[in-house]
């Protein structure tokens, strides 16, 4: 009888529980405003009430023994993988007692690897990381420990890739700093991990500081940070310089804003690494003819991803032009960067 009745009602016998709960209520409320006796009233809510309860009562039974079968559950998983891990050092158990070596020993060889065998193997690991990496990911590898062995970080340095310049070009970059004057002024058009190095080493040099301009607010935020966590503010700063429409001869730009770059005097190191190709197919060029009177004469002159041919046409015409009354000498190519010095005449 009490499954057929727990059958018909399922899970609808809390609402018929408040629903009797309701009817109490009203029934009480009636029997009051009938002037009815208020023994009956009471009566009648004392009923709802303990429909209420039994309501109560029942969801909380039903949620514990929810939470009941959710252990129950988990202490058959815990069982169940207690029983697998016990079985699993048993069988390992055996292999380790088994005088053949057994299985393991089948895999990697029942003999003592001695030290000749590791050096043998290291020596072969070597030679397929050198048939694996071509020449100029070897460079680059080379150069970014190079850079860390002489500078060294106190904190996390942006990570070079994307748009960043390359380890062998900033390698090139931070050994230039030792060469500048005392008060040198480094440019940077752009910024990221580039400014973060060289700002490095200005600080070990004890000499010059570095100005990058960046159109993109939120990569300067990034530079900056980066400075900060390195103790650089002292030596570099971030301008954020948002692109504006420029005419340089009959060639239409758009280039870093006038304002952020007319004060910079006496640059001893311009690096130009942005702004970046989707902004214009030439959108570097205007650095030479815009920044040419703040060059001090035997300035350096580094246009980075060289190798891309409009990056390439740029240098060619910065040798050819030249700009108010400096020329540009050609100093070679370091990794996908191209140096020249500058001279006036």
């Amino acid at each position: 009888m009490h499954r057929a009745i727990r059958a018909l009602l399922g899970s609808r016998w809390p609402l018929l529980g408040m629903l009797g709960a309701v009817a109490a209520l009203v029934v009480a409320v009636v029997i009051v405003a009938d002037g009815g006796s208020l023994a009956q009233a009471a009566l009648a809510l004392l009923l709802g009430l303990a429909l209420l309860g039994l309501v109560v009562v029942g969801a909380s039974a039903r949620e514990a023994e929810q939470r009941a079968r959710k252990v129950e559950k988990q202490l058959k998983e815990l069982a169940a993988t207690t029983r697998t891990i016990a079985s699993t050092v048993e069988a390992i158990g055996r292999r380790q007692n088994d005088p053949s070596g057994g299985p393991l020993a089948a895999i990697i060889g029942a003999q003592r690897v001695d030290a000749a065998v590791r050096h043998d193997e290291l020596v072969g690991l070597h030679e397929d990381l050198r048939t694996t990496l071509t020449e100029d990911q070897l460079g680059e590898l080379s150069a970014l420990a190079n850079l860390y062995a002489v500078l060294g970080t106190d904190d996390e340095v942006p990570v070079f890739g994307g748009y960043a310049a390359s380890p062998q070009t900033v390698l090139r970059l931070v050994s230039l700093v030792r060469r500048l004057p005392q008060d040198a002024l480094i440019v940077e058009c752009g910024s990221g991990s580039s400014t973060v190095w060289l700002a490095l080493a200005c600080r070990r040099a004890g000499r010059g500081r570095v100005v990058a301009l960046e159109h993109h607010e939120r990569y300067a935020g990034r530079t900056l940070d980066a400075l900060a966590r390195q103790g650089l503010d002292d030596v570099a700063e971030v301008r954020v310089a948002p692109l504006e429409p420029v005419t340089v001869g009959t060639e239409k730009h758009d280039w870093y804003a006038g304002s952020t770059w007319s004060d910079l005097r006496g640059i001893d190191l311009l690096f130009v690494d942005g702004p970046p190709a989707y902004v214009g197919t030439r959108s570097r060029y205007p650095a030479l003819p815009l920044l040419a009177a703040a060059l001090d004469d035997g300035a350096l002159v580094a246009l980075d991803d060289a190798q891309r041919p409009a990056e390439s046409d740029i240098a060619s015409d910065w040798l050819a032009e030249g700009a108010d009354g400096v020329r540009l000498t050609d100093g070679g190519l370091v990794g996908r960067t191209r140096f020249f010095t500058a001279s006036r005449s």
